[in-house]
């Protein structure tokens, strides 16, 4: 075939063997390129039939002949186009031989003077490697040569032409076997230089990768320095501050500049970070026992070293403090501090970023007055008229009519549902200001669960949705605030009501492990996505499947939800399937024995 291995010698490289797949008798060319030999000596052969020499011709067999060169020579051409199997090339000199045994019958049979041809697809076929190709070749030269005594063109007429059928192709099968052998050598020795021409380009080649990849990396530097120089340029509303291991500032942005009021020049190696501080914001921190041992000590060593306890252990600290400017004006700032260490992981000193909290602070007032603005502004009026609304419809001197009942039964839905909805906002008002607290105390919950399931009874009947409720351990004990626990499960039993189409089902559970307590509210619901999730306790978020289904709400419940339980130092875990269900579960810590 035209793609073989010499037999013994496995390549060396991928390369190796391509190039030894692609090497045969007259290495890497092209099956028309071995042809052209071929068309050439058939266009002599049919000149020479033309002319006068050639007294016995046969014009349709050297047509055929021709033709049938031609033919092999198109396929020839196809051949690197087709996918099919590399043994097809041998089909080309295999149909020449064809060709030269018609050309024989053609112009005189055994006495022929055209019979050399057949040297030219003996040679093709027996320089391919293996002795198979010896075979066809011989084969292919007996062929030639009995084909016009097998047409009945020639005929045995005495000894001398017994002998050249048999002799001939005899000595053309060991002209085939020293070709084969011989081209095995060449082709051997060409893939070795190719192999190492493969090798040496591999290498300028992997040398080459090499050195682009080293100009990238050098370019990613250069550009990651530029963009870190940008960044620390442009980082004006953060404070950046490193020291070393004692404090002393080494490291100083413009942001700390211009926070601050000292240059870069002024602070580094002049200034301690103790400067920056309150000593007595320190000294009370430690006394409260946040920063170590250091309670009590004076010195602004001590003092600094209350400021990095938390940090010098490994952990982040964040906290508020108070920091003086250089003219003297102090101003809260919230102060990040992180120990950073060396290449060899050794602690280098600490880093310390800074943000003004001013503003901040003059939001959280102003949120705050919002806070009781609404309270004052809209609760009252409210619970005015819903008063109203109860004295109207009390009043037995002048019933109602069924259609202004009607329409005091609309008033009163929702201003009791205003109501409520402003009641959430100042619970979230109040999660935010960080005014927002928990009573606890030892409660069973079994009472507050089967007193949540009767709240929610009578929207669940109205809904077509039946409630169950499944509570194995009645006398379980938490620490809990009764009130705001009951709002929380009140709220994600309101929502799974809401969620759950009719006849669907909501099952309220109770679990109990050896240091957790499970309230698990299961619906048979329209689900949520999974990658709206994580977004269910931000406060006004509503699921796509709650806007789809025209569920009423504006978002608030599970928010509110969330910050009571994290106040009861507890989690909710949420799983959910689009067309199943959802389920809710609130994780609370068992107390201890």
């Amino acid at each position: 075939m035209s793609g073989g291995t010499i037999p013994g010698q496995a390549p060396a490289t991928p390369a190796a063997a391509s190039v030894r797949r692609r090497a045969g008798a007259f290495g890497t060319w092209s099956p028309l390129l071995k042809q052209v030999a071929a068309l050439v000596a058939f266009a002599l052969a049919t000149i020479v039939v033309l002319s006068p020499v050639v007294v016995q011709v046969e014009p349709a067999l050297v047509l055929a002949a021709d033709a049938l060169v031609l033919a092999a020579a198109g396929f020839a051409a196809l051949l690197p186009r087709l996918r099919i199997a590399p043994g097809w090339e041998l089909a080309i000199p295999i149909a020449t031989f064809v060709a030269v045994a018609l050309m024989r019958v053609g112009t005189g049979g055994q006495g022929s003077p055209f019979g050399a041809l057949l040297v030219i697809p003996l040679v093709w076929i027996a320089s391919e490697p293996g002795v198979r190709n010896i075979l066809i070749a011989a084969a292919g030269v007996a062929f030639t040569i009995a084909f016009p005594f097998a047409v009945g063109v020639s005929a045995i007429e005495s000894a001398a032409d017994t002998v050249r059928l048999v002799f001939t192709p005899v000595v053309f099968t060991i002209a085939a076997v020293l070709i084969n052998q011989i081209a095995r050598v060449v082709n051997r020795r060409l893939e070795q230089v190719q192999e190492a021409d493969a090798e040496r380009e591999l290498l300028v080649a992997s040398l080459e990768k090499l050195n682009r990849e080293a100009r990238k990396r050098e370019q990613k530097t250069l550009k990651a320095n530029q963009l870190l120089d940008e960044v620390w340029s442009s980082i004006t509303g953060h404070a950046i501050i490193g020291t070393d291991t004692s404090g002393r500032i080494t490291v100083w942005n413009p942001g700390a500049e211009s926070l601050l009021g000292y240059s870069a020049t002024q602070a580094i190696g002049r200034m301690h970070i103790t400067d920056l501080h309150l000593a007595d914001e320190i000294r009370e921190e430690s006394r409260l026992g946040t920063a170590g041992d250091t309670a009590g000590a004076e010195g602004p060593h001590t003092d600094f070293d209350g400021l990095v306890e938390t940090a010098r252990g490994g952990l982040r600290d964040v906290r508020d403090w108070t920091y003086r400017r250089r003219d003297g004006v102090e101003f809260p700032a919230q102060v990040s501090i992180a120990q950073r260490v060396d290449e060899k992981g050794e602690p280098a000193g600490f880093i310390f970023v800074a943000t003004d909290e001013t503003d901040a602070r003059e939001i959280e007032r102003l949120k705050d007055e919002f806070a009781g603005l609404i309270s004052h502004e809209l609760r009252t009026p409210l619970s005015s008229i819903l008063g109203y609304v109860e004295l109207l419809r009390d009043d037995d001197d002048e019933p109602l009519s069924r259609q202004q009942e009607k329409y005091l039964g609309v008033v009163d839905r929702n201003a009791r549902r205003l109501l409520r909805l402003v009641g959430d906002l100042l619970f979230t008002a109040q999660v935010d200001s960080g005014r927002f607290t928990v009573e606890t105390a030892p409660i069973v919950v079994g009472p507050v669960l089967r007193a949540a399931t009767e709240t929610a009874r009578p929207a669940a009947e109205a809904a077509g949705v039946e409630l169950r409720t499944v509570i194995a351990h009645e006398d379980v004990v938490v620490e809990a605030d009764p009130t705001r626990l009951g709002q929380a499960v009140d709220n994600i039993l309101s929502n799974a009501v809401k969620f759950t189409p009719r006849g669907g089902s909501v099952t309220l559970e109770l679990g109990v492990d050896d240091d957790e307590v499970r309230i698990s509210v299961a619906d048979t619901g329209y689900g949520i996505a999974g990658h709206e999730l994580h977004r269910l306790s931000e406060r006004f978020f509503r699921a796509t499947t709650a806007t789809t289904n025209a569920v009423q709400g504006v978002g608030l419940g599970l928010t509110i939800t969330k910050a009571i339980v994290t106040a009861h130092g507890g989690r909710i875990d949420i799983s959910s399937e689009l067309g199943a269900g959802t389920t809710m579960v609130i994780v609370l810590p068992r107390p201890s024995a």
